[in-house]
């Protein structure tokens, strides 16, 4: 497989589905692809086109030709492999449109929720450091040229602006410093990766790994993969998650002999409530069924987790910028307040 960087979600998003109309008009997949890599402007999606174009020109699946060219999330090509597996290629294509695209919604509204405050950040870290090093020293001089003495709580007051000179110098650094590092997280891969990493350990993150592995699940049995079949493959699927450890006990339990819903339980992947469910349809013989209603509910869950986690990151950033604006105020007026004390 070759390495390169990975397509946006907002274009492997696209990328599915205009692949899963043209499979779903009957178009193969080899004409497929090399109707879109003529349509595409140059650049580096219509050389990755080119590239699964060649493989499949030799005779190779669309997962195949996907994991030569590289540039595509591995979470995207298991699921086109169990696609062509399961004959439900239109469908698992249509699936990951909508999933990049939530994704790249997610990521937005990402970039929005964080950038404009770290900007916010940086331009109040400069006004601190015109305040600290410019303004305040210009006080110092005031009472040295005056000859001023001092009450205690005009000293009091100085001694405190003194204070929180020092304290603001440190703010401004680490805002800045801040500011910088959530800049490098969104452009670059390596940070990105680290935000994942920071990501995995919410509850956020893990309805999220709960919302793929159920529709995963549910594509799978609804495409007549035995039930064991369909758990290694998820197992595979979710390796690097949070969840992969709870997915290794539940398929352990499995060959065990314990029932998957009530292993599901056991393991932590689903509550009792949603292992509830699942049992009713298997007793039923609408486990399909069940496993698609779960796979809604999960996904419902995990965009209220996000949400959440969004809302209070950004209540985070809100505090701390009260918070800089206060030490602004307390850099600027105590020394002031000082001042006119000893006038007065």
């Amino acid at each position: 497989m070759k390495k390169g960087k990975e397509l946006t979600a907002d274009e492997l998003s696209v990328l599915c589905y205009q692949l899963s109309l043209m499979v779903k008009a009957g178009i193969g997949s080899e004409e497929s692809v090399g109707i879109l890599a003529a349509d595409l402007p140059e650049g580096r999606s219509k050389e990755l086109l080119r590239q699964v174009h060649a493989v499949l020109l030799r005779g190779d699946s669309l997962s195949q030709g996907l994991s030569e060219a590289g540039g595509f999330p591995g979470y995207f090509l298991r699921m086109v492999e169990i696609g062509e597996r399961s004959g439900r290629l239109e469908q698992v294509l249509a699936a990951l449109s909508a999933y990049y695209r939530r994704e790249s919604a997610l990521r937005a509204g990402l970039r929005q929720t964080i950038l404009y405050p770290a900007v916010m950040a940086v331009l109040i870290a400069v006004v601190f450091l015109a305040l600290v090093l410019r303004v305040l020293p210009v006080f110092q001089q005031v009472f040295q040229q005056l000859g001023l003495s001092l009450s205690p709580v005009a000293r009091g007051l100085m001694q405190f602006g003194s204070v929180s000179k020092y304290v603001a110098m440190v703010f401004a650094v680490a805002l800045v410093l801040g500011a910088l590092w959530v800049l490098w997280m969104f452009r670059t891969a390596k940070g990105q990766a680290a935000m994942s990493r920071l990501l995995s350990r919410t509850a956020a993150s893990k309805a999220v790994d709960r919302s793929r592995f159920a529709a995963a699940m549910s594509l799978m049995l609804s495409s007549g993969l035995p039930l064991d079949e369909a758990m290694e493959r998820a197992c595979a699927l979710l390796s690097d998650t949070a969840l992969s450890d709870g997915l290794k006990a539940c398929q352990a339990a499995m060959l065990d002999g314990v029932p998957f819903p009530k292993a599901v339980e056991e393991s932590g992947i689903f509550t009792g409530l949603q292992a509830g469910l699942l049992a009713a349809g298997f007793r039923s013989g609408a486990s399909e069924q069940a496993m698609e209603e779960l796979a809604r509910r999960c996904q419902e869950e995990a965009d209220q987790a996000l949400s959440s986690l969004l809302g209070r990151f950004e209540y985070t950033l809100v505090i701390v910028l009260c918070l800089a604006v206060g030490l602004v105020l307390l850099s600027v007026m105590l020394p002031l307040v000082g001042v006119l004390s000893a006038i007065g």
